[in-house]
């Protein structure tokens, strides 16, 4: 087939989440035999993108306008130059990421639906309402809640990781899959050794949801009560709340148990995670009404054969699994014994390279990109 991905990303930064998420389901795309045309934005130019990073123009941005709002402006720009650039083309199969409707948007989807048979939109999170804070972006979601109904006329199913309601979304049937990764991207760990001392990382983009604060404050509980072993938090990326846990971390004396090594990625955050026993995912997805997650983050530190740690359900994990630590959902400070406790345990078993394999086995079976993508082309 001859398949038009859309996603409302910046790909100057391809190594970025999100951003090599996409890139990873387009190379399952091609992968599964098929070709793959991928329209995004790098910088300031709508581009079309290959898998290996190559870009083309399609059309330029204008920056009319600053700040807060310029985001927005530059998505309606790539709707209004997608619905251009199809016009003289024929897909069999578009797929869009989703990042909330509005009436461009529903413009895009009917120039689309003009030239393509087949329209899925996949979202990423759900709920998403409480990712969205203050004024505009309250605005946004009022928007997105009214013109989404519009959707059902141009979109043939939702993908989603997440249970949504009657599994139905603005009138429109979902696929539940998982949330999938390329695990041919990431090798496992090499270190074998297991230390006394426990070296525990937390990579993401430090949003509200991520609660590490709550892994701080247990540090400072656990040195306050006469805690002997020695722990140091590794906390990867430099998001908003970065301020917030530099400032915890400033205030208990911390500075030799949390570690800021900002945005990292490719061979630094390799040696990084070679050296740390456990991963931290998210310790606040309570705050956005999440109680089962479906989480990259999960996978990735997955792949390296790393035992994680997490407030949430994870949607691939199950009681089988003895290599995540759940943690309380809630505002409370992280029991950094048991956080202790379960290193030990995990660890009394073998070296870090036997638990590796394990743990990796595990979630490759659950999560692999080519399987998952396999299903989405399965429901056409």
């Amino acid at each position: 087939m001859n398949i038009l991905y859309v996603a409302f990303k910046d790909f100057s930064k391809l190594h970025f989440g999100a951003s090599k998420k996409v890139i990873n389901e387009c190379r399952a795309f091609e992968q599964a035999g098929h070709t793959v045309t991928l329209i995004g934005r790098r910088n300031d130019k709508v581009v079309t993108i290959t898998t290996d990073g190559a870009c083309t123009d399609i059309a330029p941005i204008r920056k009319a306008v600053v700040g807060k709002l310029q985001p927005l402006t530059d998505k309606d720009e790539q709707m209004a130059a997608v619905a251009s650039y199809v016009a003289d083309k024929q897909y069999d199969f578009c797929y869009i990421r989703y990042d909330l409707c509005t009436k461009r948007f529903i413009a895009m989807l009917r120039a689309i639906k003009t030239v393509c048979p087949k329209v899925f939109i996949e979202i990423p999170t759900y709920p998403y309402d409480l990712e969205y804070r203050g004024k505009l972006n309250k605005l946004r979601l009022w928007y997105d809640n009214v013109t989404a109904e519009q959707m059902k006329r141009y979109v043939d199913k939702i993908v989603t990781f997440y249970r949504i309601p009657d599994n139905v979304f603005h009138g429109i049937d979902c696929l539940l899959v998982p949330n999938g990764f390329d695990f041919d991207e990431v090798e496992i760990i090499k270190q074998d050794e297991v230390s006394e001392e426990i070296d525990v990382a937390a990579v993401s983009s430090m949003r509200i949801w991520h609660g590490y604060e709550r892994f701080i404050e247990g540090l400072h509980a656990y040195y306050r009560d006469g805690g002997q072993r020695n722990l140091r938090l590794h906390l990867v990326g430099d998001g908003r709340e970065c301020g917030k846990y530099k400032a915890l971390t400033e205030q208990y004396g911390l500075q030799e148990h949390v570690v800021f090594h900002g945005a990292m990625h490719g061979a630094a955050l390799d040696s990084l995670l070679e050296s740390c026993s456990l991963g931290v995912d998210s310790l606040g997805r309570h705050r956005t009404g999440i109680s089962v997650l479906s989480s990259l983050k999960s996978r990735e530190y997955g792949a390296k054969g790393i035992p994680f740690i997490n407030s949430c359900e994870i949607d691939i994990v199950g009681e089988d699994f003895p290599y995540m630590l759940k943690v309380s959902a809630d505002e409370n400070p992280v029991d950094v014994q048991a956080v202790v406790d379960f290193y030990d345990r995990v660890f009394a078993e073998g070296s870090r390279i036997e638990v590796a394999k394990k743990v990796r086995a595990y979630i490759e079976a659950r999560s692999n990109m080519q399987a998952v993508m396999g299903q989405v082309l399965a429901a056409l």
